[in-house]
């Protein structure tokens, strides 16, 4: 799990609880569903801001609607399930491809640069968005055949 406290997005893979004994539900009198209740089983934060290497505010926006207002947790997690998630990457793919975004600078390495001999920095540049779709990827392939499993971002 990566965490970084700058981030403004959180990704987080739920899956229904696997609870070895029932549970009654004083409220209602009756046994608890287990697949009301969900635990994360997967967390990530990038680096940074991943809608920063975005170019057109637009854009930015549908990605903002496609990720975050698709995936709260007020949605239910039926409508939030990896099949879902990926359509998530067909936008990214629109976006890419029509040069709404760019590369930028991303971290200095203050360690390396101590080691050079003429006191240069070494600046790394990243494409967040496309750092973003990659992980998204990798989340789709990575929990496509867990049962029930559901995403999340804020």
């Amino acid at each position: 799990m990566i965490s970084n406290s700058s981030s403004p997005l959180k990704l987080i893979v739920w899956q229904p609880c696997r609870w070895e004994k029932t549970y009654l539900d004083i409220n209602t009198n009756a046994l608890v569903d287990p697949t009301f209740h969900q635990q994360p089983i997967y967390s990530w934060e990038p680096f940074g801001d991943p809608f920063g290497s975005m170019t057109s505010s637009e854009q930015t926006q549908r990605l903002r609607e496609e990720l975050i207002e698709k995936f709260t947790l007020g949605t239910k997690p039926e409508k939030r399930g990896i099949e879902q998630f990926k359509q998530v990457i067909q936008v990214i793919d629109e976006i890419l491809s029509n040069d709404e975004s760019s590369w930028s600078d991303s971290e200095e390495l203050e360690p390396l640069s101590r080691r050079l001999s003429n006191s240069d920095t070494v600046n790394l540049r990243q494409h967040q968005l496309l750092a973003l779709r990659q992980h998204i990827q990798w989340v789709c392939d990575t929990f496509v055949n867990v049962p029930d499993v559901n995403v999340s971002l804020h």
